[in-house]
């Protein structure tokens, strides 16, 4: 059926996790304002080369029937003003500025098209919500998984490389339970300069799910080989521990263009795609794990709590 709504996502330009945090809620978002949803990873984006590039596709199926063409029509209007059928797939540098980008302008607006990259989260929109609506009464948590489970598909690519890990480590398949655990380097300092790191608190917690659950493995995920190192030296005895071979990189994020004097420079680390797709089989690993322990802080970390119907007590994440 032809459509003249739309809510065009576009990315916000930071990790893999924070980017779909944002198509999720932004996708909610034209749930409540009776749009069809189409995301467009443009310049914005760590991964996009060019702007022709869509590299949400590079990971994802799309969220909807609708595509970028659909949504660039000349007779369309636009909001927030600052965009036009001219320049939609560009990236606004001034975006910081917020200029007619408050969520009640945004999910307020007539336009034909709302273009959305700045971040919402889904607490911000629950005074949307109305009684009819299937979110009505739900917890933001319980609202995201349904919208992770509904929305968010994998692309074969990447389900492929998923299945070949587990065909391949009978451990992970059968010697079940199994805890997934994710550490960041020297957490919780760099986000909100505590003076206390918050890796200490995984150890115990580790150790309370093996006795209590007689927990089989751990399957370790993190961007530090100082961690990585540890865990080895701590767990890695009878196989208790399992991981990837994903790159431990620790995550330099883009600067944005409008905090530039130049154009379109960009860290070149594991927002490549292959890096980018062994993060996301990581993700989805720990998601099928028995238990959980991670970073509160973390994109990844609530990535994994949102990708399934946890059991309270089968997953922690540490603040």
């Amino acid at each position: 059926m032809p459509t003249n709504r739309f809510l065009f996502i576009k990315a916000i330009g930071h990790s893999i996790w924070a980017d779909v945090d944002h198509v999720i809620c932004q996708v909610f978002a034209a749930e409540l304002t009776n749009r069809v949803p189409v995301v467009y990873w443009g310049m914005e984006s760590m991964y996009s080369a060019s702007m022709n590039d869509n590299s949400f596709k590079l990971f994802f199926e799309p969220v909807s029937d609708y595509s970028v063409e659909d949504v660039v029509q000349p007779e369309f209007t636009y909001f927030p003003p600052t965009w036009e059928y001219g320049n939609v797939l560009a990236e606004d540098t001034d975006k910081l500025k917020m200029e007619n980008r408050s969520l009640k302008e945004l999910m307020e607006s007539n336009a034909n098209v709302v273009v959305s990259d700045v971040y919402y989260p889904i607490q911000a929109m629950l005074p949307w919500v109305k009684s009819d609506h299937w979110a009505y009464g739900k917890t933001p948590i319980q609202i995201y998984r349904h919208l992770f489970s509904r929305y968010l598909k994998l692309k074969p690519e990447t389900k492929k490389e998923i299945q070949k890990y587990i065909n391949t480590h009978p451990d992970f398949r059968d010697e079940r339970p199994i805890i997934g655990v994710h550490v960041r380097e020297k957490a919780i300092v760099n986000e909100v300069a505590q003076l206390y790191d918050l890796n200490e608190f995984y150890k115990p917690r580790i150790w309370d799910f093996i006795v209590r659950y007689n927990a089989r493995h751990i399957f370790l995920i993190t961007d530090s080989r100082k961690i990585f190192r540890q865990y080895k030296k701590l767990y890695d005895k009878n196989g208790l521990l399992m991981y990837t071979d994903s790159k431990k990189e620790l995550f330099r994020p883009r600067i944005m263009t409008c905090l530039l004097d130049y154009p379109n420079k960009r860290h070149k680390g594991v927002e490549l795609k292959k890096d980018t797709i062994e993060i996301i089989k990581d993700t989805y690993l720990a998601a099928q794990c028995d238990f959980f322990i991670g970073n509160g802080y973390s994109n990844l970390s609530n990535a994994v709590m949102r990708l399934k119907d946890w059991p309270e007590t089968n997953i922690k994440l540490l603040y």
